[in-house]
């Protein structure tokens, strides 16, 4: 049950991490007034974005057959494409996989940029104070803006469920029947422990995305007036 809930509270806020890049982006659209000047701010979290699917894929063992870092295309129904990372078609879940590593690549990036830049074992008055903790912000910021899936990442969706549950029935069978002839109680103690860690770092990232884009509400309101 405890693995259970690590796993459920690690989706939970991956998916609020993708809820927060997609208003982040709204937010800034609406605020700036220049195209080229909000494509420019897109540019480093795509390219974050994208190096991600391309690791993805080589990791997964997918060949890669284009990688476009950053490129603005318009697409026929008038929404504009700012990278593409282009492999081979592959089973369900290595589609996925691929399709949501930015999720995972960006957050393990600014979880160790947190651990890097921001000061460690201070107060929250000093940590305010420190120029790290905005320079942290800034750089989360860039980042954030391209953690969130595009449409064609999200095509892999309805397949990798069907896949998941077909996998998931058959995993926990398996696992019910080895834990009958070996004791899996040490292993399961370290795995909860690892998801724990995980949720743990998942958590401050989110909570650093909603500070950026609180700071991005209140710049709005003051632009518009």
């Amino acid at each position: 049950m405890k693995i259970l809930l690590q796993i459920l509270i690690m989706i939970a806020c991956l998916c609020g991490l993708m809820a927060l890049s997609r208003l982040l982006a709204r937010l800034l659209s609406r605020t700036l007034r220049r195209d080229w000047l909000y494509y420019l701010l897109l540019a480093p979290g795509t390219i974050v974005h994208e190096l991600c699917h391309a690791v993805a894929s080589l990791v997964l063992l997918v060949p890669v057959r284009e990688v476009h870092l950053f490129r603005l295309r318009h697409e026929p129904d008038g929404t504009v494409q700012l990278g593409e990372v282009v492999h081979d078609n592959t089973d369900p879940v290595r589609n996925f996989l691929i399709a949501v590593a930015p999720l995972f690549g960006a957050s393990v990036l600014i979880y160790f940029l947190s651990v890097w830049l921001l000061p460690k074992g201070v107060s929250w008055d000093m940590l305010l104070r420190s120029g790290w903790t905005y320079l942290f912000l800034a750089i989360v910021f860039f980042i954030a803006l391209g953690l969130s899936p595009s449409r064609q990442d999200l095509k892999a969706l309805p397949a990798f469920l069907i896949a998941g549950c077909v996998v998931g029935v058959v995993g926990y069978f398996v696992v019910w029947m080895v834990s009958k002839l070996v004791n899996l109680s040490s292993t399961t103690v370290g795995v909860e422990k690892a998801l724990r860690t995980a949720n743990a770092g998942l958590v401050f990232v989110l909570v650093a995305v909603a500070v950026v884009v609180g700071v991005l509400l209140v710049v709005g309101e003051v632009v518009r007036r």
